[in-house]
C-alpha cells in the first residue's frame, strides 16, 4: 500500500519544490509589483455566498466575549449546537447553512484552527467546547472572512458548511499602539457580568525592512447563576445550567521580515488560555452532590500554542507563498464520565481538589501555493498548491475503556490516535471574456483512515449589465471522521435509557468507536443574483447542500454480548458510530443596502430555511430558526459622533420529534416509562440594541450601547425534545474606551 501511494504524494509536493527553488531568484526581476491579477480565490471570494466584516464593523458591534456575536448577523449564520439534541446548549457556536459547527472551519490568517478537536465527542455528537472563535481578541482583528456554499469547498475537510477565516491586523511601518477597555454589565443580577481589558502595539524595528505587532487582552465574563432555568422547580438535581463564566488571557506577536521589496517573511506566534468557572453545565441536565459543589470552580482549562512561518513572494512570473504551522492545544479537564446521565460530569476521585487530566492535540501543517496569469486564448490565472498535515491526540482519560463485567470487547484501548493526510488541489479563474468569469477547481485529500477524496468544483460570476451580477457554483465538500468517532477502543456506556430505540427492553449498551467511518460529503450548490449601483445593494441567492454519510451514533446493534452471572442473564447491546444515509439543507438568502443619505445607512440581511433534515430519521440537523432578519440603521451626524440602531429577528425554532432512545419514545428503562418528547418550540421574537460613539479626540474614542432593550428572554428547559436549548440574555449595558497614541 504505501508503494502505491507515495506517487501521488510526490505529485502533490511539487508546487512545494517549486516555490523553494525559486526563492534564490534575483533580486532585479522584482520590477512589476503594481501588476494586479484577481485569483481563482480572490474571485470565489466575490460570490453572493461571502460577507466581510471589517474594522469598522467590529468598532460598532463590539462582542461581549466571542466574535461569534458578530458573525450570527451574517446571511446563513446561525449558532447552534452539531445536532438536535440540545446538549452543552449553552455553547453554541457557528453553524453555516444548517450544516452544524463541526462543519464550519475557523481560520486565522488563512490557517485553520482545530483547537476544538482536543474535547471529547459526546454520545449525541457535542463537545464540551466554545470552538475555535475566540482565540484571537477582537481589537486585534482587522476584518472577518465569512464563507458560504461552494465558495469554501477549496479549503478541504471541515468546511462543508463554510469558512471563518479571521484577519489580525498587520505590522505598521510608524509606531502605533492602543490601549482598549470594555465592560458590559447585565440588568438581570443572575447573569454574569464581562470585565475585559487589552493592548496593541506595532512599529518598525528596522525602517522599511523589519517590523513587529504585539497585543495582549485579558477578559473575565462571571457565570450565570446556577438556577438561573429553575423556573420554580426545587429538584437541584436536574437543573439546566445557564451560560458558563470564562477568563481570557491572549499574548500574540509578528515579526515581519522584508527580504526585499517583493520577498517578505512573517513569523507568529501566540498563546491562549481559556478557564471556565463552572456553573452546572453537563450534557444530560444531571448533578451530584459533587458537581453541585464544583460550581464557581474552574473544571476545564485549554491552552493553546500556535507557531508559524510565512513566506511570500512576488516573481516575474507570478507570487507564491510556503507557510509551516505548529498547534498545539493542552485540554486540561476534571476526569469525565463517560457512562450514563453522569456522562460528561466531573467525576469524585476521592480528592480534595479537583484531579486534571490532558487532552493534548498537536498539529503539525505545512502548505505551498503559486498563482500564475498568463494567456492561452483567453486570460488565466492558475493556482495550484498542496498540504500535508499531521495530527495526534493524547487523551488517556477521555480515550479510557469503561468494562463491565461480562461485557465483551475484545480491542485494546489507544489514547493516542493519530491522523496523517496530504493534499494537492489546482483551480484556474478564466476570463471567458470581460463580463463572464469561470472557476473550475480540483482537490485530491488522502488520508491515512479514509484513503483518498475528490472535490470537484465549479463557480461562474456573469456580468449581464453594468449593474447586475449573476453568480453560481456547484461544489463537492467533505469532512473526515474526528480522532474519537473512528478509534475502535473508544467506549461509551449506557444502563439503558441512553441507547438506541432498537437495544433490548432495559438492557444496557455501549457505543464503541469505528475505524472503518467513510467521509461526510455534501454537494453544495448556489446561484443567486446582485444588484448594485451608488451603493445600492440587493441580492438573492438559493443554496442547496445535499448531505451525505454523516456521522451519528448507530441505532442499529452489532452484536450482543450474553452473559450469566450469580444465577441471572443478562447481556450488553453494542452500537458504533457509523455513517447515516442521507440529509439535506436548503433555503434562500438576501441583502438590501440602501444609503438613505451621506449620513444615514440601512443595511439588511435575511436566512430563510426550507429544509435542515436528517433523512434517515426526519428529525432536524439542529435547532436554528425557520428564518432570521438582520437589521442596523447606522446616522453618523458628525465626524466626531456616530450612531448604530441595530434589530435580529428569529422565526420559529422546531425541535426534534423523532425518538432515538427508549425513553424518549415511551418505552423508559424496562418499559415502564412515558415520558417521550416535549417537542416544545419557540416562537419568532425579536432583539433590538442600540450604541454610539464619540471621538473626544484623535486619541481617545469612547462608546457605549444598550444590548436586547427591551428584555427579551429565552430559558433553556430541562424537557427532553425542546427547543427551549439555550439562554437568550437580557437587557445590558455596557461601554468601551480606546486610548490610541
Amino acid at each position: 500500500m504505501t508503494g502505491q501511494r507515495m506517487p501521488i504524494f510526490r505529485l502533490t509536493l511539487i508546487p512545494l519544490l517549486l516555490i523553494s527553488n525559486l526563492s534564490h531568484a534575483e533580486d532585479d526581476q522584482y520590477t512589476r509589483l503594481d501588476d494586479v491579477y484577481v485569483t481563482a480565490e480572490k474571485q470565489v471570494k466575490q460570490s453572493l455566498g461571502v460577507s466581510k466584516i471589517d474594522s469598522k464593523d467590529i468598532e460598532r458591534k463590539i462582542p461581549v466575549n466571542d466574535i461569534s456575536e458578530l458573525i450570527r448577523t451574517m446571511p446563513g449564520v446561525n449558532l447552534t449546537g452539531n445536532t438536535a439534541s440540545g446538549q452543552h446548549g449553552n455553547k453554541r457556536q457557528i453553524d453555516i447553512r444548517g450544516m452544524g459547527p463541526e462543519n464550519t472551519l475557523i481560520m486565522i490568517d488563512g490557517r485553520p484552527v482545530t483547537s476544538r478537536n482536543s474535547a471529547r465527542m459526546s454520545w449525541r455528537g457535542e463537545r464540551d467546547t466554545i470552538g475555535d472563535s475566540n482565540w484571537v481578541p477582537a481589537e486585534a482583528i482587522q476584518s472577518i472572512e465569512v464563507i458560504r456554499g461552494p465558495a469554501a469547498a477549496r479549503y478541504g475537510s471541515g468546511a462543508a458548511g463554510g469558512v471563518v477565516n479571521i484577519v489580525t491586523k498587520k505590522v505598521s511601518n510608524e509606531f502605533h499602539g492602543s490601549i482598549d477597555a470594555y465592560m458590559n454589565l447585565p440588568a438581570d443580577k443572575k447573569e454574569g457580568d464581562t470585565n475585559r481589558i487589552g493592548f496593541d502595539l506595532s512599529g518598525p524595528l528596522i525602517k522599511d525592512k523589519l517590523g513587529f505587532r504585539i497585543y495582549g487582552n485579558l477578559n473575565r465574563t462571571e457565570a450565570d447563576s446556577p438556577y438561573i432555568n429553575q423556573r420554580g422547580t426545587k429538584n437541584l438535581r436536574s437543573i439546566v445550567a445557564g451560560q458558563e463564566g470564562l477568563i481570557n488571557k491572549d499574548l500574540g506577536a509578528r515579526l515581519a521580515w522584508r527580504l526585499t521589496p517583493a520577498q517578505t517573511v512573517t513569523l507568529d506566534s501566540s498563546f491562549s488560555r481559556q478557564g471556565n468557572r463552572y456553573n452546572g453545565d453537563g450534557p444530560n441536565n444531571v448533578q451530584t452532590d459533587y458537581t453541585r459543589s464544583l460550581w464557581g470552580k474552574e473544571t476545564r482549562r485549554i491552552y493553546r500554542q500556535s507557531l508559524a512561518l510565512t513566506h511570500e513572494s512576488i516573481w516575474d512570473w507570478g507570487d507564491s507563498k510556503l507557510a509551516a504551522q505548529y498547534d498545539k492545544t493542552t485540554n486540561s479537564h476534571c476526569s469525565e464520565a463517560l457512562s450514563g446521565g453522569p456522562e460528561g460530569l466531573c467525576q469524585d476521585l476521592g480528592t480534595k481538589n479537583i484531579t486534571y487530566f490532558d487532552s493534548i492535540l498537536a498539529t503539525k501543517r505545512l502548505t505551498g501555493e503559486v498563482h500564475i496569469p498568463f494567456q492561452f486564448g483567453v486570460a488565466h490565472v492558475l493556482t495550484m498548491g498542496a498540504e500535508y498535515q499531521h495530527d495526534k491526540l493524547d487523551d488517556a482519560d477521555g480515550l479510557r475503556q469503561i468494562i463491565l463485567p461480562g461485557a465483551i470487547y475484545p480491542a485494546a484501548a489507544n489514547h493516542t490516535p493519530s491522523l496523517s493526510s496530504w493534499a494537492g488541489y489546482i483551480e484556474d479563474n478564466i476570463s471567458l471574456t470581460n463580463q463572464l468569469k469561470l472557476v473550475p477547481m480540483l482537490r485530491y485529500d488522502h488520508n491515512n483512515k479514509t484513503g483518498g477524496n475528490v472535490s470537484p468544483a465549479v463557480n461562474l460570476a456573469w456580468q449581464l449589465h453594468p449593474n447586475w451580477l449573476l453568480k453560481g457554483g456547484i461544489a463537492r465538500a467533505y469532512k473526515v471522521p474526528n480522532l474519537y468517532q473512528s478509534t475502535d477502543s473508544y467506549m461509551l456506556y449506557s444502563k439503558g435509557n441512553g441507547c438506541a430505540t432498537s437495544s433490548g427492553s432495559g438492557r444496557g449498551c455501549y457505543l464503541i468507536g469505528n475505524s472503518d467511518l467513510k467521509p461526510e460529503t455534501s454537494i453544495n450548490k448556489e446561484l443567486g443574483l446582485e444588484f448594485n449601483k451608488n451603493g445600492y445593494l440587493a441580492s438573492l441567492a438559493y443554496f442547496r447542500n445535499d448531505y451525505k454519510n454523516k456521522i451519528e451514533a448507530g441505532r442499529q446493534i452489532i452484536f450482543t454480548g450474553s452473559t450469566v452471572t450469580a444465577g441471572k442473564s443478562g447481556g450488553y447491546d453494542y452500537f458504533e458510530w457509523t455513517n447515516t444515509r442521507k440529509a439535506v439543507v436548503e433555503g434562500l438568502e438576501g441583502n438590501f443596502t440602501l444609503p438613505l443619505s451621506s449620513k444615514w445607512k440601512w443595511v439588511n440581511n435575511f436566512t430563510y430555511m426550507f429544509n435542515s433534515k436528517n433523512k434517515e430519521t426526519g428529525n432536524p440537523l439542529s435547532v436554528i430558526p425557520k428564518y432570521t432578519i438582520n437589521s442596523s440603521l447606522s446616522w453618523t451626524p458628525t465626524e466626531k459622533w456616530d450612531t448604530l440602531l441595530t434589530y435580529t429577528y428569529y422565526g420559529r425554532q422546531k425541535p426534534r420529534t423523532v425518538a432515538v432512545t427508549p425513553v424518549e419514545a415511551g418505552l423508559g428503562n424496562g418499559g415502564q416509562g412515558t415520558t417521550g418528547l416535549s417537542g416544545e418550540e419557540i416562537g419568532s421574537y425579536g432583539i433590538w440594541g442600540m450604541s454610539a460613539g464619540y471621538a473626544v479626540n484623535q486619541n481617545i474614542h469612547i462608546r457605549a450601547g444598550m444590548t436586547n432593550i427591551f428584555n427579551k428572554r429565552i430559558y433553556a428547559s430541562t424537557l427532553r425534545g425542546s427547543a427551549y436549548t439555550y439562554n437568550e440574555r437580557g437587557r445590558a449595558v455596557w461601554g468601551n474606551m480606546k486610548v490610541s497614541f
